[in-house]
């Protein structure tokens, strides 16, 4: 276990266990939580963005309506929004916020070559900063609670604070308990227990309440997978010595109009042959939507257990690592994996996050 003071992880830790009907079960009495300094931000009632981000339901997708801003790709990827079961992705907004630095390149089709075996991003490539931008700002969550500790993977976005990770919600909020991890640490572009930018502490969480109002339904043995289209995160870490991620290692694009042109997939993976020790990544330029009538995008990808919370990343410029995060990975393993689109409810929890 790490400690308050920190120590080095002791490899490999056991990875976020991706979620299925079939395999979980519903919890036992929920764990007494201690305290904790920080304190989780419930999903925000009213718009905290005020005049300048209009609140959309989330049950009424739209497409972008902004003709003066230029479309970042395909919207669901060219299919309805709403699933065969009814179900409906997180509503379409027209807003793209841009990458610390570099830019993201807008056109159909991806900058690597398609692959889903999950090799290694960049191998001998260091993480430095100023680099590449998928190498420094993409990371290895540790989420910790009194059961168990767990891997997940996040990315640094660009933000008002400079200290937000996106990640996916059951990397935030821990099934066995019904309760946030007791403790999240965060380390962009580690390596074979190497954190060359450090390691981050947490200190306020988001998850939409829409995940967990289906996600509740689904652990009490209901028959409702809604949760998929809203398992997505925000982690806003302490900053160091006056210093924020931003400043050590930039922050990605995201756009939150629900848009593609193909995905790059990076994170940590720790099913089969993986150890969550290095960053890997999958590559797809034909990206479904709907699989399983979820309201989630899907790619043809190897990597498991551990990817959870790994950025879909569209409009890459491969020379600089520059690109706009339209998903995480919310599910999947080596048949696949999906990941719910962003959209108004992931650019509210950002402003209560501070922006």
């Amino acid at each position: 276990m790490l400690t308050v003071t920190g120590c080095i992880l002791p490899p490999p830790l056991p990875t976020a266990p991706q979620q299925s009907p079939a395999a979980q079960q519903p919890p036992s009495t929920p764990v007494p939580q201690p305290a904790r300094s920080w304190q989780p931000t419930p999903a925000p009632q009213d718009d905290p963005a005020g005049s300048a981000a209009e609140r959309v339901e989330p049950d009424e997708p739209i497409t972008t309506s902004d003709e003066t801003a230029a479309d970042s790709g395909e919207l669901y990827a060219g299919e309805p929004g709403r699933t065969g079961d009814g179900y409906f992705p997180d509503a379409a907004y027209d807003m793209v916020l841009a990458p610390t630095r570099g830019t993201p390149a807008v056109a159909p089709g991806i900058a690597l070559p398609t692959s889903d075996a999950g090799d290694e991003l960049y191998a001998g490539q260091p993480h430095r900063a100023g680099g590449d931008l998928l190498l420094t700002t993409v990371g290895r969550l540790v989420l910790e609670s009194e059961e168990a500790e767990y891997t997940c993977s996040g990315t640094v976005i660009n933000s008002a604070t400079g200290l937000v990770v996106l990640t996916a919600a059951h990397c935030v909020w821990d099934d066995d308990t019904r309760d946030y991890y007791d403790r999240i640490t965060f380390s962009p572009g580690y390596e074979r227990g190497d954190a060359p930018f450090g390691t981050w502490e947490a200190e306020e969480l988001w998850v939409p309440q829409q995940y967990l109002d289906a996600n509740t339904r689904w652990l009490d043995g209901a028959d409702d997978n809604g949760w998929m289209g809203f398992d997505f995160g925000l982690i806003r870490f302490a900053p160091q010595q006056g210093q924020t991620l931003e400043d050590a290692v930039g922050g990605q694009g995201v756009s939150f109009t629900a848009e593609t042109n193909g995905v790059v997939i990076a994170g940590y993976p720790g099913n089969d042959d993986f150890d969550a020790e290095v960053l890997r990544y999958c590559a797809e330029d034909d990206v479904g939507y709907g699989a399983g009538d979820d309201p989630n995008y899907g790619a043809d990808c190897e990597m498991g257990d551990g990817a959870s919370g790994s950025g879909w990343v569209s409009n890459l410029d491969a020379a600089t690592g520059a690109g706009t995060i339209t998903a995480v990975y919310s599910n999947g393993g080596a048949t696949g994996a999906y990941g719910p689109p962003l959209g108004v409810t992931a650019w509210n929890g950002l402003q209560s996050l501070g922006g």
